[in-house]
């Protein structure tokens, strides 16, 4: 199963160059309808933002009871990107004007990269993120001995990297833009929505040096070596069918919801205090994303986000493992005729 995970990643990648490939005819013939969407792909729209990820590997050994919540320090991250066309580009940095703590939670090393194509009819969306040095963020809630104010217990031996490979095909792609409610170099000039379909790909590996249960709590409450894990490889794919819609007010006010649940097959081999394990079984997971904003021919300010991506709950033992990422993101742009031709005198 796991050469077939694989080949569906390939597929995915493969399509996502496809998209790409395939920019230039479709937007010189582009089939939109101008009565629902304004275009101006042939501009440069470009932007700041905010960016504040919501990053939670969590586990909940039987005996115990309670969740036990993992986190990277990570802060809101300062941003600037370009969308020319099919293209755009991006990048984010740590916030200077805001303290992350390192003192207390530690200092977490963080990779995050994304790639995006957004066609008429088909958006591809590429990541890769890796994590390292990890904090429980609910120690009050784990260690009665912990008080506000003390050193989060932190496991810098933690690392978890994840990749996935997402393809969305709208199918009412001449009335409904995404990238109108995301990336604003196109606008929704009235309310449309539309289903969507979206075959995807997740990838999760995690490795610690030894148990990620506390051995505190390993020993009071005398968890079972099977929920004990240590390290493991999780993959997930599937397809899912959902809608999107988007609402326009007050000529450039805006408010996009998408909602697309599917179904997956989750494969996973994991390394526990007992042994080796593998896992095979079907589950029914979701992405949701929304986005509020306001979009005019040259101005734009809006903030959205992304719920449910990456999520991966699972059992080991008789616990529940789950590993989610959720995001949100504020900007603030406008559009530049940088590209712009030359008229022959």
């Amino acid at each position: 199963m796991k050469q077939f995970g694989y080949i569906i990643l390939l597929i995915l990648i493969l399509c996502s160059f496809k998209v790409i490939a395939s920019q230039g005819d479709t937007l010189k013939t582009s089939k939109l309808n101008p009565e629902y969407i304004a275009d101006y792909k042939d501009l440069l729209t470009a932007r700041f933002y905010l960016l504040s990820e919501s990053i939670c590997f969590a586990i909940n050994p039987t005996n115990f009871g309670k969740e036990i919540n993992y986190r990277p320090n990570i802060d809101i991250k300062n941003g600037i990107a370009g969308f020319y066309k099919w293209f755009g580009l991006g990048l984010a940095v740590r916030n200077p004007f805001s303290s992350n703590k390192n003192d207390r939670k530690g200092k977490s090393k963080v990779i995050d990269i994304r790639i995006n194509a957004y066609g008429n009819a088909i958006a591809a969306e590429l990541s890769f993120q890796d994590y390292r040095h990890f904090y429980i963020e609910n120690a009050y809630d784990i260690f009665q001995s912990w008080n506000s104010g003390d050193k989060y217990p932190q496991r810098p031996d933690m690392h978890i990297f994840s990749t996935s490979a997402i393809l969305y095909y709208i199918f009412n792609y001449k009335k409904h833009s995404i990238r109108a409610s995301y990336i604003q170099n196109e606008r929704q000039k009235k309310s449309s929505g539309s289903i969507i379909l979206m075959p995807s790909f997740i990838y999760l590996k995690l490795s610690a040096d030894s148990s990620i249960v506390p051995q505190s709590i390993v020993e009071e409450y005398n968890i079972d070596p099977n929920e004990q894990i240590i390290k493991g490889v999780f993959f997930t794919y599937g397809l899912s069918v959902g809608y999107s819609y988007t609402v326009v007010f007050l000529k450039y006010f805006y408010m996009n919801f998408s909602f697309i649940p599917g179904m997956f097959l989750q494969t996973y081999k994991y390394d526990t205090e007992e042994g080796v394990n593998k896992r095979e079984e079907a589950s029914l997971l979701w992405l949701s994303r929304g986005a509020l904003g306001y979009n005019s021919d040259k101005f734009y300010v809006g903030i959205g986000g992304v719920f449910g991506f990456n999520a991966s709950p699972v059992q080991i033992g008789e616990a529940d493992f789950n590993f989610n990422m959720n995001q949100i993101r504020f900007w603030i742009g406008t559009r530049f005729d940088v590209f712009k031709k030359k008229k022959k005198k």
